[in-house]
């Protein structure tokens, strides 16, 4: 036998053990993926808590700079008479480059965020927050139109309707009267500024709404995080809070509206969270 052919058979590998190389490969990778997938939706956890501290401190330097007044929930500046706009708005609805404010068929058909992100920047928090990321979630898909109805969307913040929104809407959640001053907020560590939402209509249409008078949730939430969200607080910290209830993490992931949610501890921690005239 030729010496050349000897060697070549000295270092060939037989089958199995080609298989077995194969299964440990397989076996690794198996155990990685998973632990790679917690690190990446850890990083996105973080980024969006720290996405939602840079808005309470923003929320909070508008009233500084502002004799106390704080920035309006309400996610329309349309100045027309009867257009139901407010100029103290924190983000302005989606629109045109010449202002032209998009109906809820333009957002259907819309295959980018531009008209999205330019309402951010022509809100009033955008000269405390000037990075249009800090505005989104990693973990929003509706930028790429994959969340529950496929429409393109960009901002997950929004407001609860008591931070200087619709009175209207206030008595019809069951309260007086929305808060205008940030002196006037009671026990501002607790109460939430900000919270994430993702909407399926295409945007997140005005201030987030919940029922006070009754255990009823009127927008839906977002979940993204493990059963947890991201909240701002009205001075100015943020927290990742975990939910308790099964109920809360079907109404998010179905987005249902006006739901009712009987002896429910995350609709009573949000109501807690909520300035209540009738209450405080």
């Amino acid at each position: 036998m030729p010496k050349s052919y000897a060697r070549h058979r000295c270092i060939a590998f037989t089958l199995i053990e080609l298989l077995v190389v194969i299964a440990i490969i397989a076996l690794l990778i198996g155990i990685l993926l998973p632990a790679l997938g917690r690190a990446r939706g850890a990083g996105k956890t973080t980024y969006c808590l720290a996405s939602q501290k840079n808005l309470a401190a923003a929320f909070v330097m508008y009233a500084d700079a502002n004799a106390e007044h704080i920035v309006g929930s309400w996610t329309n500046r349309d100045p027309r008479p009867g257009a139901g706009g407010m100029d103290h708005s924190w983000v302005d609805w989606p629109q045109r480059d010449d202002g032209f404010r998009l109906g809820a068929n333009a957002l259907r058909n819309r295959d980018n965020t531009d008209d999205h992100e330019r309402g951010i920047r022509r809100g009033k928090l955008w000269d405390y927050v000037e990075a249009i990321e800090t505005y989104h979630c990693p973990s929003d898909v509706r930028n790429r139109g994959r969340g529950v109805a496929g429409n393109i969307a960009y901002r997950t913040y929004s407001m609860p309707n008591w931070v200087n929104g619709d009175d209207v809407w206030e008595r019809h959640v069951g309260s007086d009267r929305v808060t205008h001053r940030i002196s006037t907020i009671p026990f501002p560590v607790s109460k939430v500024v900000f919270l994430e939402e993702s909407d399926p209509r295409g945007v997140n249409m005005n201030s987030w709404v919940m029922r006070l008078n009754v255990e009823q949730w009127i927008d839906p939430l977002t979940v993204w995080h493990h059963n947890a969200s991201t909240i701002g607080f009205a001075d100015g910290h943020a927290e990742l809070h975990t939910w308790e209830s099964r109920q809360t993490i079907e109404m998010t992931t179905n987005q249902q509206f006006d739901t009712p949610c009987p002896d429910n501890p995350d609709w009573a921690y949000l109501a807690n969270g909520w300035v209540n005239t009738r209450r405080e």
